[in-house]
């Protein structure tokens, strides 16, 4: 099992953002927006180096242009699926979005590659924790460039031996 700990522990110097973080930082419709914003806050102040992932930055543009569709959907009465083919309109403006939170996490995070150790890694990780993929990658990834740190509101990685997990309570 993970360490677990709250937005209010002492800090490592190192961390990675997983992507449900980011995106409630994001999102202010989120139950949790205002303490990540917080422990955004404080991470930024301590001085401590946020790391990410191309994980990081699909599952976060997948969902604002997810967002955006589903939004049109329920409006038009279609599957938002359809909606990026009928009305491509939709999904330019949501990507407006999407390039202002990558600019901020270029900005404020340090990006860490896919190796193919982690490749293989995040296989072992799936297989050893049932962990689904995305989120495999996502500890292979940090673990393979040495950080064990995360800061998650998916309880998921919870069950990842030798990791500590900061979570919002």
């Amino acid at each position: 099992m993970a360490e677990r700990r709250n937005f209010r522990d002492a800090l490592e110097p190192i961390v990675y953002l997983n992507s449900s973080f980011v995106i409630a930082c994001w999102d202010d419709r989120d139950p949790f927006h205002f303490e990540c914003q917080m422990f955004l806050g404080r991470l930024q102040a301590e001085e401590i180096v946020c790391v990410v992932s191309d994980f990081t930055y699909n599952e976060v543009a997948f969902y604002i242009l997810r967002q955006a569709l589903t939004s049109e959907a329920r409006r038009t009465g279609q599957r938002w699926e359809d909606v990026l083919r009928s009305a491509p309109h939709v999904f330019q403006t949501a990507m407006n979005e999407v390039e202002v939170v990558k600019a901020e996490i270029d900005r404020s995070t340090v990006y860490l590659p896919t190796s193919e150790s982690a490749k293989d890694l995040a296989f072992t990780l799936m297989r050893q924790y049932n962990l689904l993929p995305t989120d495999a990658y996502h500890v292979a990834v940090a673990l393979d460039a040495g950080v064990s740190a995360f800061v998650s509101l998916d309880e998921d990685l919870l069950a990842v031996d030798g990791i500590a997990v900061y979570t919002c309570p």
